[in-house]
């Protein structure tokens, strides 16, 4: 009787019971940017080497959140989109949103869940004054903190409020906020006002995870004073990013929506009261 040869039938790949980290950034075309966020990913999978941790982004980097989660539909059961974020504005309320809810609709067998952005939260101020100390400003310093800045007023609220905690760790100099653009004050109103109330030496903090088009404009506002480093390559935020994974995993993951753009009707924003979260990028076409 013939030996008959047997039919290698492909088993399917194994699906991930732990859900996949999936780390979503903002982007930037400045390659100092990927550097950053490189390195802060090499810092999660350090602290959690059991946990499967990727990255995506918004903007002007590959992959995009919808080809990630893409690759992640042929090979995970679950995973959790956690921005990489310091505060809730337009990429967090719409584009990350828009793109998971595409994604479920691609993918059924994918369970997506959506972590918080990071901020407000003791380990960024940790993180802040990691960095002031590492740049070798002054316990007395009056500090400018310096944030992207956005139209959704909720969000430079969240800055102010980082501003007030950093100022109770502190407790020496004043802690004042500048932005980078969107709204006001700048950053060179803010270190003018500082100076004017008679404050020396002042310094400005880095609200920011990575280098980029808006940090240049902060460090021109700053010229001749200190400006620290990003926020992207400390462990204070590493281990903030599994806080808010843990959460997620917990289903912990709420948003503070009570001063929202979209729930409160904030002078010149009116409109955008009850209005459809849509995306205002379409982050598939970015590559």
């Amino acid at each position: 009787m013939p030996q008959l040869n047997s039919i290698q039938v492909p088993l399917p790949a194994r699906r991930r019971t732990r859900p996949v980290l999936l780390a979503t950034a903002h982007g930037s075309r400045d390659p100092r940017a990927g550097e950053v966020l490189d390195r802060l990913v090499h810092r999660i999978r350090s602290l959690a080497p059991d946990t499967d941790v990727r990255q995506s982004y918004v903007d002007h980097m590959s992959p995009s959140i919808s080809q990630a989660l893409s690759s992640l539909g042929e090979e995970a059961a679950s995973a959790v989109v956690l921005p990489l974020l310091l505060s809730a504005a337009a990429h967090s309320k719409g584009d990350i949103p828009g793109a998971i809810a595409a994604a479920r609709v691609r993918h059924p067998g994918l369970r997506i869940s959506y972590g918080r952005v990071l901020g407000p939260h003791a380990l960024l101020v940790e993180a802040l004054q990691q960095q002031l100390t590492a740049s070798g400003v002054a316990p007395e310093s009056a500090i400018v903190l310096a944030g992207a800045g956005s139209t959704d007023p909720d969000a430079n609220g969240e800055v102010a409020k980082v501003a007030r905690l950093l100022w109770e760790v502190r407790r020496a100099g004043p802690v004042e906020v500048g932005f980078a653009s969107a709204t006001g004050p700048t950053v060179s109103e803010a270190v003018s006002r500082v100076r004017r109330l008679g404050y020396e030496p002042i310094a400005v903090a880095a609200y920011f995870l990575a280098p980029g088009r808006l940090l240049d404009s902060v460090a021109t506002a700053a010229a001749g004073v200190k400006l620290t480093e990003p926020l992207g390559d400390t462990d204070a935020v590493a281990r903030l990013v599994l806080e808010r994974y843990a959460e997620a995993l917990a289903g912990q993951a709420r948003m503070n929506c009570d001063c929202c753009v979209y729930r409160t009707p904030w002078p010149g924003h009116e409109q955008r009261v009850g209005a459809l979260q849509r995306p205002h990028q379409h982050p598939e076409q970015h590559r």
